[in-house]
């Protein structure tokens, strides 16, 4: 993971998603329409189209595209129509995160929390974090499954593309940022 940038509520947000959202509880405060789907592309153009857990380009059309909602909405209902509250996440992390509440929010994490193994691609702990911090970073890493088959496949695509030399270096910042930053951070860019 990286540091992710909060970026602005949409101008239409409090009349399409808040405001809806907020009525709606209202009259039902255990059932929670999703309303935030009318800001989803919002929320995809706001943050480039990258997850923020997995840090890869999630592709347009492939309805792989979620709403993560940090603060869980069955938990926190009245954050469940809040623009601060969600992250742009692929479905798979979505499904993995769930209402936990144990995962390190992107938004406050350093870059360098996360660090890359350039050999097998595992997402490792920074060994220079304190105790308190590393076990958090574990935590994250362990909820998301970010090294089981399916993430390191979803990292090892753009890293080959990358060492064979069919992506430019540009292209991979884009595209899966995480890999791009830990390979600058480690000299290996080419």
């Amino acid at each position: 993971m990286i540091r992710v940038h909060p970026q602005p509520e949409p101008d239409d947000f409090d009349a399409k998603v808040r405001q809806p959202g907020l009525r709606a509880l209202a009259k039902d405060p255990n059932r929670f329409r999703p309303f935030w789907s009318h800001c989803a592309q919002q929320l995809w153009d706001a943050y480039q189209g990258i997850c923020a857990y997995l840090c890869i380009y999630i592709p347009r059309g492939t309805g792989a595209r979620s709403v993560d909602h940090l603060a869980p909405k069955s938990r926190h209902p009245g954050s469940a129509y809040e623009w601060s509250n969600y992250r742009l996440v692929c479905s798979l992390m979505n499904s993995r995160k769930r209402d936990f509440e144990d995962v390190l929010d992107p938004f406050e994490i350093e870059d360098g929390w996360f660090i890359l193994e350039p050999s097998f691609l595992q997402v490792l702990p920074n060994p220079d974090l304190d105790d308190k911090r590393r076990a958090r970073v574990e935590a994250t890493i362990d909820r998301l499954k970010l090294n089981d088959e399916e993430c390191l496949e979803a990292r090892a695509g753009f890293y080959r593309e990358y060492i064979a030399g069919r992506m430019t270096f540009a292209l991979l910042e884009k595209w899966s940022p995480f890999v791009a930053a830990e390979l600058r951070r480690q000299g290996l860019e080419t």
